[in-house]
């Protein structure tokens, strides 16, 4: 019983009966420990040392085990390894090669063709399919929004993929009928920014402000140049045909007196070659989005009326 325990206790106190047996525990062995509580039935064939702490993970890795070889975590389970996405139902969700369709309780079983070894991988002890293969299963199952907030997750620093990484797993995986594959592709066509990751958060949530209120799509992190190319300022956003430039300030980056005299600098640089400069505060942009967009559209029909 002391080499099941240890094994079990890489698994979140979880074991299979295969594995009991061989450590040694017999069926019949197994069926009186579980018999007088020194362990208990989690799934089929599947069991834990009694008193140990029923949490989602031991939840999950019993149904890892229960879905048989090639059985991993995936989903919203996977992207919740991985810190894509929460799942506050603590729902264990796995993916088992295709046809395999195990009856386990509590837990959503995808089958799959197509998933190959170089697709999973293990994180916190478990079996979980990787960051790329997550973000694509992920599109079947989320809807658009979190798809791109599970995106934006994976590209903060340390980043867990490029966007260019997730389009090659999505056109590796895309030609087998896939359900998502849409909403994955039109997530990754509509990025402001192609493969760039934002500088910051607030550059992050101006983008995404500009995109939700319909309006045009700006410049990011934009040269401003004189008329004989020398270098004026560079700014966060620009719709460079009306000569506006959009700031945007958190404290992090200009709440120091010298930075923000720099700022100053800049904006009044720019004055004489006719540009106008709008700026908001990460108060503004997170709590007034609304008030925000107004001002730019307000703000870009009077210059191209102008």
């Amino acid at each position: 019983m002391k080499r099941l325990r240890e094994l079990a206790a890489k698994q979140y106190s979880a074991f299979s009966a295969a594995q009991a047996a061989a450590c040694g525990i017999s069926e019949d062995a197994l069926f009186r420990a579980t018999r007088r509580g020194h362990v208990i039935r989690l799934q089929t064939s599947v069991f834990a040392i009694a008193g140990s702490p029923e949490t989602w993970e031991r939840s999950l890795m019993a149904a890892c085990l229960a879905g048989g070889e090639g059985a991993v975590a995936s989903h919203r389970a996977a992207a919740r390894i991985w810190g894509l996405a929460d799942d506050p139902s603590d729902t264990a969700e796995i993916t088992v090669p295709r046809g395999r369709l195990p009856r386990l309780r509590g837990v959503i079983v995808h089958r799959s063709g197509d998933l190959v070894p170089t697709h999973t991988t293990v994180r916190r002890r478990i079996p979980v399919t990787n960051p790329l293969r997550t973000m694509v299963d992920l599109a079947a199952v989320l809807t658009p929004d979190k798809v791109e907030d599970a995106l934006d997750a994976g590209l903060r620093w340390p980043a867990l993929f490029s966007v260019a990484a997730v389009e090659a797993m999505l056109n590796q995986l895309a030609g087998r009928g896939r359900s998502g594959t849409g909403v994955l592709r039109k997530v990754l066509d509509e990025r402001l920014f192609g493969d760039a990751i934002e500088d910051s958060e607030l550059e992050k949530r101006m983008g995404k402000l500009l995109k939700r209120a319909g309006l045009p799509k700006a410049v990011f992190h934009y040269v401003v140049q004189t008329p004989a190319g020398l270098f004026l300022a560079e700014v966060d956003f620009a719709y460079p045909e009306i000569k506006l430039a959009i700031e945007v300030d958190g404290f992090d980056a200009h709440g120091t007196p010298r930075a923000m005299a720099k700022d100053f600098v800049r904006q009044n640089g720019l004055a004489p070659y006719r540009w106008h400069v709008l700026r908001f505060t990460w108060r503004q942009v997170t709590d007034e989005p609304d008030m925000v967009a107004a001002t730019i559209r307000r703000t870009i029909a009077a210059l191209q009326a102008a």
